[in-house]
């Protein structure tokens, strides 16, 4: 182990630790507190100060060698964030500094701090929610649907945020993983689906679970990467999940697209209008979407684009989202060639969410785009490298 990098892996987690129980706090949890602008703006100034500081410290750990495309495409693409961010806040800037950081740090350990502050977050808010100390938001959705929120501040914040955290610790969890915690997963899941009817994530949570359990009974040996097919699949996940929901918007018959429209609760729809109404910029826009109004109703304009893909594709540009879309492709054939089958499973996954569910780019939520950062370490290394030598 090379004691230096651990360290400063250990700086990195807890500044993500950090910004990301912060994050979470102020976007999903359903309170409000004094100062709360006020302290993400300090958080995000200490994140950017630490993600300066931390990769000139991991170059000086290795003399300097370093790739110089990779400091070149870090220095372009951190120059296009900052460009863009006249659309977005300063929270757009920070999180990408956090991702285009990433990649020079032990993933293992990014993960375990994910799970860490997700967990805390999740098992405190609806503990509080059920002693009434946390109000719950009531959602009326375009369809009337009555919705518990468990005491976050929208009724599928719970949904997602136990998504990832099952999805996170299954591939950290690998072989090591007890029938027991498979379990425990599946409980939490069915809880969180149960009492929010949120099906999307609990139904991809729950493929997962059983490939793992079926793996598990066969002793770890349902090896799906043998096949070229699924190696395909698994590369390309993330643009043939854009092109099929595109499909499913443009050129299936429009009596199945009512169907599935009204199972996924007008997603389609709201994707088509929003390219109505806003248009796909080279550089993107700035756009306020309408959703939810302060008494819990869908607003009468409502207009949010869910699709991970298609709200980065309006907000922040074609430019943007070519580059996101290679750089997925990128860390999707890292975990082919370094053999990750499990991580394969999970971008799988996460590619098939973020069609109907905007959280793909937002480290609070999901640990993964953090691997984005791979492309652009000052060295290259494995996803999962060894953090005690043998």
């Amino acid at each position: 182990m090379d004691l230096k990098k651990k360290e400063l892996t250990n700086f990195f987690c807890i500044v993500y630790f950090i910004w990301g129980l912060f994050q979470q706090i102020q976007n999903t949890v359903n309170i409000k507190f004094k100062f709360e602008e006020g302290i993400g703006q300090i958080l995000n100034v200490f994140l950017l100060v630490s993600m300066f500081f931390l990769p000139l410290l991991v170059m000086k750990n290795q003399n300097f060698e370093v790739r110089i495309w990779n400091i070149i495409s870090l220095i372009l693409f951190f120059g296009l964030i900052i460009y863009l961010s006249k659309n977005q806040n300063f929270t757009f800037i920070a999180t990408y500094a956090l991702i285009l950081m990433a990649g020079n740090f032990y993933f293992e350990d990014v993960l375990k701090t994910f799970l860490i502050f997700t967990a805390i977050i999740l098992i405190s808010t609806i503990f509080l929610f059920k002693l009434g100390r946390i109000p719950n938001a009531i959602v009326v959705g375009q369809y009337l649907r009555v919705r518990s929120s468990l005491g976050f501040g929208y009724y599928t914040y719970s949904a997602q945020l136990l998504f990832y955290f099952t999805v996170a610790y299954l591939v950290f969890r690998k072989q090591k993983i007890t029938y027991i915690e498979l379990i425990v997963l599946e409980a939490a899941n069915y809880f969180i689906y149960y009492s929010t009817n949120t099906r999307n994530p609990y139904i991809l949570s729950t493929l997962f679970i059983l490939f793992v359990l079926v793996d598990k009974i066969f002793k770890f040996k349902l090896d799906i990467l043998r096949f070229k097919f699924v190696k395909f699949i698994i590369l390309f996940a993330f643009p043939i999940c854009f092109i099929v929901l595109n499909v499913l918007m443009f050129w299936i018959p429009k009596s199945l697209f009512y169907t599935l429209n009204e199972a996924l609760s007008g997603r389609l729809a709201l994707n088509i209008s929003g390219l109505q109404m806003w248009g796909v910029k080279l550089l993107g826009q700035k756009i306020d979407f309408e959703a939810i109004n302060v008494n819990g109703m869908a607003t009468q304009y409502y207009n949010f684009v869910d699709s991970s893909y298609f709200q980065t594709l309006l907000v922040s540009g074609c430019l943007f989202f070519i580059i996101i879309m290679i750089l997925l492709i990128y860390v999707c054939n890292k975990s082919i060639k370094e053999h990750e089958q499990y991580l394969g499973i999970a971008l799988f996954l996460i590619a098939i969410h973020s069609m109907f569910d905007p959280q793909l780019l937002l480290p609070w939520y999901s640990p993964f785009c953090l691997l984005l950062g791979q492309f652009f370490a000052v060295q290259d290394s494995s996803i999962f490298e060894k953090t005690i030598k043998e």
